[in-house]
């Protein structure tokens, strides 16, 4: 290992703990993931279309995320139906961007030990 690595390892584990590591589950990064590249939201039944999981685990992630202030639960009247859909808040972006830019230097330190 040189110092380099060192220092990324670090950096890792210093930027582990700005994550809120609650919300660091593969189901609620892309939750979070899909909300901000939806940027008009996207519906349960959308997200279940693409998560591909139960009804519960899927209500379960975005309530608590909903709860955390990352995700707004919207209404919307169509056709004299409520829909509801899902956005991201500035504060899930926030929280995104630190789980990437966290995943972005893991990235960075293989690199440096497969260049070994």
């Amino acid at each position: 290992m040189n110092f380099n690595q060192d220092e990324i390892i670090k950096e890792v584990f210093e930027k582990k703990n700005q994550i809120n590591s609650n919300t660091f589950t593969i189901t609620r990064f892309i939750l979070l993931t899909l909300l901000s590249y939806f940027i008009d939201g996207l519906q349960f039944r959308e997200l279940k279309a693409s998560l591909k999981i139960s009804d519960g685990n899927i209500a379960s992630n975005l309530l608590y995320l909903t709860k955390m202030g990352y995700i707004n639960k919207n209404a919307l009247e169509f056709d004299n139906k409520k829909l509801h859909y899902y956005t991201i808040t500035e504060n899930g972006k926030e929280e995104l961007k630190k789980i990437l830019n966290w995943m972005e230097l893991i990235k960075k330190l293989l690199g440096e030990t497969n260049n070994e």
